[in-house]
């Protein structure tokens, strides 16, 4: 007969399976416990981590490139010279960290979120990928993974913050500093950063080829030989039509002028590889040759008028974003670079790359 364990052990047993569910995890790894603050705005521990890890690859590329290091259980912890790597990485993390919080406070100064805790991350990040897990069910599409890690979502997230950012600075700090943006234009303007295109006239001398079966048809390696017949003696100063009637050739003579209408135009690649071309081009100068889907051809530059500047007009909504780019990338550093920074150190000390 076997003996019954007493009550009093099996009470005190149970109390504490109880107890390492309800505690062991929060006192061992609290992915919500408080690391530092930056400028009274509180960085947890699963955020320190998400943006720790986006540092390892950095750091661990260094100390391979700088001391042929290698992965190893001791890596992270030994140092090199007196650098060590994961001091460098929680080094780096900080910094990111500063210009993360500095920019999501400004965000919600301005009044673009009220919310950028972890916490509140880690919730949305939840419903989105839900909201894709079910849409994926359903058949419907859906932009971009069909579940977010961490870092994409993060990554996702901020991007936007920062788009809003800038979005409000240019219309509410840009907008007023019309002299500012001025002294800017005149500043490009006179380093010759806002010319327009050079109008540019060229005639445009084409020979279609096919097999060669038929009569008169010309084969591709013909059309080629006599498409350098022809950007022979254009070069040598002949008019495209002499040339052509002298050669004998059937070749289409067009004019076609490139300007800043041309270039603001939608292209496809073989276009502004043709556009690279005639830019360089000085009157009386002749193309490289061209193909197309049966056919060959070359331009010759018959005149170049200089496109004078942009007006102020042209460029003031560039330069008004790009103020704004600049004023709140000077911000977020300055604000950054002074941050308060109050570290936790218990916590602090405790994090390691995993």
């Amino acid at each position: 007969m076997k003996k019954r364990m007493p009550l009093v052990i099996v009470l005190l047993a149970a109390l504490l399976v109880l107890l390492f569910f309800l505690f062991g995890q929060r006192s061992g790894r609290d992915a919500y416990a408080e690391v530092l603050t930056i400028n009274g705005e509180s960085v947890v521990l699963g955020e320190f981590e998400m943006v720790l890890k986006d540092r390892v690859a950095e750091v661990y590329r260094y100390f391979h490139e700088t001391y042929g290091a290698q992965d190893s259980a001791e890596f992270w912890t030994k140092s090199f010279n007196g650098e060590i790597p994961l001091e460098m990485a929680k080094k780096k993390t900080l910094e990111k960290l500063k210009i993360i919080k500095t920019e999501q406070l400004l965000a919600k100064q301005y009044g673009l979120t009220d919310d950028v805790s972890y916490r509140g991350f880690k919730e949305r990040l939840t419903e989105e990928n839900k909201r894709r897990a079910e849409a994926v069910k359903k058949g419907q599409p859906i932009f971009g993974p069909r579940e977010y890690s961490e870092m994409a979502y993060f990554n996702h997230v901020h991007d936007t913050v920062k788009r809003q950012l800038l979005d409000y600075a240019a219309k509410h700090e840009a907008q007023a500093a019309n002299e500012a943006l001025h002294a800017a234009y005149e500043s490009m303007r006179k380093k010759g950063e806002l010319k327009k295109p050079d109008r540019i006239r060229t005639q445009v001398v084409e020979l279609v080829f096919g097999s060669g079966d038929s009569s008169g048809s010309l084969t591709r390696s013909a059309a080629m030989e006599t498409m350098n017949g022809i950007r022979s003696g254009l070069a040598g100063g002949k008019e495209a039509d002499a040339v052509v009637r002298q050669l004998g050739v059937n070749a289409s003579v067009k004019e076609r002028t490139f300007d800043d209408s041309t270039y603001a135009v939608d292209s496809s690649e073989e276009e502004e590889k043709v556009f690279a071309a005639v830019r360089k081009l000085k009157p009386g100068e002749v193309s490289e040759r061209f193909e197309t889907a049966g056919s060959v051809f070359v331009l010759q530059c018959t005149e170049r008028t200089p496109g004078g500047d942009l007006r102020f007009e042209d460029v003031q909504e560039r330069l008004k974003w790009k103020y704004a780019e600049e004023q709140l990338g000077k911000r977020v550093t300055e604000t950054a670079e002074n941050a308060n920074i109050v570290i936790h150190h218990k916590i602090y000390d405790e994090i390691a790359v995993r």
